[in-house]
């Protein structure tokens, strides 16, 4: 990035959080405490997001290929809702400097959403390939059949993708992804094992690697998975 517009980017930052900061004072000279007691203008008075950075429903489907992988409509746009959510989160990584137990939490949060998304992907293959188990005869002869368990836990599609070789992961790789599922459970804060702040797991490095999982995983199971949905 050229220099002076770095410097221009950062001069907007401050008198952007000058304007917020100020916004908040004249809050509390009226009497209010926010966030617990707060004063809410209508919608076309509030701060208004910048077009562009959150990307369209249709801008989704091209990229992560949702209309080849999920046949249903609803299962794929709650999937892009999702992905609208972690552009948002996103930009508030990128544009807002958070710190401490809030931003731990934050990435949880993040990450939560993310791995959503990897086990709505996977699960979707696993329930369209071979789709029609109770009708079909021949469950278990056929190599492509994936059982209950398997249709309703990632982790067991996530081994099954491996086998039917949809999804070209050793066994590290493998038990890296199970283990990311696996993490999502912190979101029963009264189940986390621990002070989950004291704990190195919710951090940018590992963010950016379900987002490398994710695209991973997706990319596969278009180029191998989709190809098999149905029943032979």
């Amino acid at each position: 990035m050229k220099p002076e517009i770095e410097e221009k980017i950062s001069n907007n930052n401050k008198k952007i959080s000058d304007l917020l900061r100020e916004n908040e004072k004249l809050l509390r000279q009226e009497g209010y405490n926010p966030p617990a007691h707060n004063f809410v203008l209508p919608p076309e008075k509030r701060i208004s997001f910048p077009s562009g950075y959150i990307r369209t429903v249709a801008q989704f489907n091209e990229k992560y290929h949702l209309r080849e992988i999920f046949p249903r409509r609803y299962s794929r746009h709650n999937v892009t809702y999702a992905l609208e959510v972690s552009d948002l989160i996103n930009f508030v990584f990128n544009r807002i400097h958070i710190w401490g137990p809030v931003e731990t939490v934050f990435y949880k949060l993040a990450i939560v959403n993310l791995v959503s998304i990897i086990e709505a992907i996977v699960l979707e293959a696993a329930n369209n390939i071979c789709p029609y188990a109770k009708t079909c005869k021949k469950t278990k002869s056929c190599l492509k059949h994936f059982n209950k368990d398997e249709r309703s836990n990632a982790r067991l599609a996530l081994k099954k993708l491996v086998l039917l070789n949809v999804l070209d992961f050793n066994q590290e790789k493998l038990s890296r992804v199970q283990e990311i599922i696996d993490l999502r459970n912190r979101i029963h804060i009264r189940l986390a094992p621990g002070n989950e702040l004291l704990l190195d797991n919710f951090t940018r490095q590992f963010c950016n690697e379900v987002i490398m999982f994710l695209q991973d995983i997706d990319e596969q199971i278009y180029s191998k998975g989709t190809s098999l949905y149905g029943c032979s």
